[in-house]
């Protein structure tokens, strides 16, 4: 399965890929928070992106994974962009719930980085910066 982990502030994006079988998501995942983890990030923004073989299983067993970490609970966006897709994460965003955790499903990156606060962390950040 292809994966890109992207760095943004406070949050770790992956993009999930060409993958084949279901459980390719869960390692993915747990690297991505263990990514976020070491990186001081906490929140995960997660693209499902083309032939994403995710199901409500590998999800949950990724997210038992990122818990048994013992990283802070992350917030996570899932993006999906179709309607396979889409209720596999929608199941994810109820599972996410028992372990403390707060997930939603979106069908936009932009969506998704805002309901992460991502813009506020970027405006804070200019703010902040000495003017030239």
């Amino acid at each position: 399965m292809e994966r890109k982990f992207q760095l943004l502030p406070g949050i770790v994006q992956v993009s999930l890929e060409h993958g084949e079988m279901p459980e390719d998501v869960v390692p993915i995942l747990s690297e991505a928070a263990k990514l976020a983890r070491a990186r001081g990030r906490h929140d995960l923004l997660v693209v499902s992106g083309v032939d994403d073989p995710a199901t409500a299983e590998a999800v949950s067993m990724a997210l038992e994974e990122i818990h048994t970490l013992g990283a802070p609970t992350p917030r996570i966006a899932f993006v999906a962009y179709t309607l396979s897709q889409y209720s596999v994460y929608h199941f994810a965003q109820h599972y996410a719930e028992k372990f403390g955790m707060v997930a939603t499903v979106l069908v936009s990156v932009p969506d998704a980085k805002e309901w992460l606060g991502l813009s506020k962390r970027a405006a804070r950040r200019r703010s902040m910066s000495p003017a030239v």
